[in-house]
């Protein structure tokens, strides 16, 4: 299947920061400011390379941009989307891993290393809780201030990456050129259900990106973006917004929607299931695949007994919002052991309805 169908996070990510000057733009308005100012952002030249392991690239999306420092010195900045609604609290590793990759290609290309800055924007609906700096994540390195932990610390690798964490910044916080900031709102906001009430704003803005060069390529990306992944935004209204601010190009630019809701046929299935009510959608089986989904992967990876499954299959049950149920597929692909995923369920639940699974009963880490 077309990787830009299965992931359109990635597609939308890169067809923004993938112009240097967005990314430049973008870089400029999220770096700390004396970071920003030490690098030539003006020279930003986008490596065809790509880092991320194949096991992590439903996870991450990457671009790496090649720079000097103001000094003349080489570096690269290594843009990584994280693509899950939640957070990974072993993003740190994954980034270390990363970075490991990109030296071990500029060895073979020039026998040298460079510094890396990883920049990682998150825009999940959980509420980030990790720590940017790595060795925060090692046993008994929790206390930077301990002189054993100190000692320790001199012989143990570690870095910092830059966080862009976009679920803390206001909209009004959205600064830059127009293209950045209609790249940032939308990615903000696309797992929120209220995005449908933003898409005057959204659409404004996307009529001034119209002007620009490639400009139509934008929006319509944009727009495909949107089909792919929003929450809960109909097409009729998308319709008459569109039209109102783009009377011109609205008809092929709602073409280009449509034929993205035809091909994501489950997307099509989503907006009938809501517009007809939610109780339709769960006659149609919207959230019983999910559920069915996600007992086969549990079935699969964990093993789990029958009893405790279907204790949790009765609590998924009781989550009849979409959104959520589309998480936990992901949850359930990406967690280490059983009793995580339980944990996940429970947090979503509401508090009069949860109730533990008794997870010991052999299922632990995956196969």
């Amino acid at each position: 299947m077309n990787e830009k169908i299965v992931n359109p996070h990635d597609a939308f990510f890169k067809q923004y920061l993938g112009h240097a000057n967005v990314a430049a733009d973008f870089l400029r308005q999220h770096l700390p400011p004396e970071l920003a100012a030490a690098l030539a952002l003006d020279q930003l030249q986008l490596a065809k390379d790509s880092f991320v392991d194949e096991k992590l690239r439903s996870n991450f999306s990457d671009l790496i941009y090649r720079t000097v420092t103001q000094q003349g010195d080489p570096v690269a900045v290594a843009l990584l989307l994280e693509h899950k609604s939640y957070v990974d609290h072993w993003v740190g590793f994954q980034v270390l891993k990363y970075i490991e990759r990109c030296w071990e290609h500029e060895l073979q290309e020039s026998g040298t290393l460079s510094p890396v800055v990883a920049v990682v924007v998150y825009h999940g609906t959980e509420k980030w809780t990790v720590a940017t700096r790595f060795s925060r994540k090692l046993e008994g390195m929790q206390t930077p201030e301990d002189t054993l932990v100190q000692l320790i610390g001199r012989y143990t690798p570690d870095f910092e990456y830059h966080l862009v964490n976009l679920t803390q910044l206001s909209d009004e916080e959205i600064r830059g050129e127009v293209i950045t900031r209609l790249f940032v709102l939308v990615l903000k906001h696309i797992f929120e259900p209220e995005l449908g009430g933003r898409l005057d704003e959204i659409l404004t803005l996307a009529a001034e990106v119209m002007n620009l060069s490639s400009g139509m390529e934008m929006v319509a990306a944009l727009l495909r973006y949107i089909a792919r992944s929003a929450v809960d935004v109909k097409r009729d209204v998308v319709t008459e917004k569109l039209l109102a601010v783009l009377p011109k190009e609205g008809g092929v630019l709602m073409a280009t929607m449509a034929d993205t809701w035809i091909k994501e046929g489950e997307a099509i299935g989503l907006q009938k299931g809501r517009e007809e009510g939610r109780e339709e959608g769960r006659e149609e089986g919207i959230v019983e695949e999910r559920i069915a989904l996600i007992v086969r992967l549990l079935r699969r990876r964990f093993q789990p007994s029958e009893e405790v499954l279907d204790t949790v299959t009765e609590q998924l049950h009781q989550l009849d919002q979409e959104a959520v149920l589309s998480q936990l597929v992901d949850q359930a692909l990406d967690v280490l052991v059983f009793p995580d995923f339980v944990a996940k369920v429970q947090a979503a639940l509401p508090s009069t309805a949860a109730q533990p699974a008794d997870t010991n009963d052999g299922a632990g880490a995956a196969a």
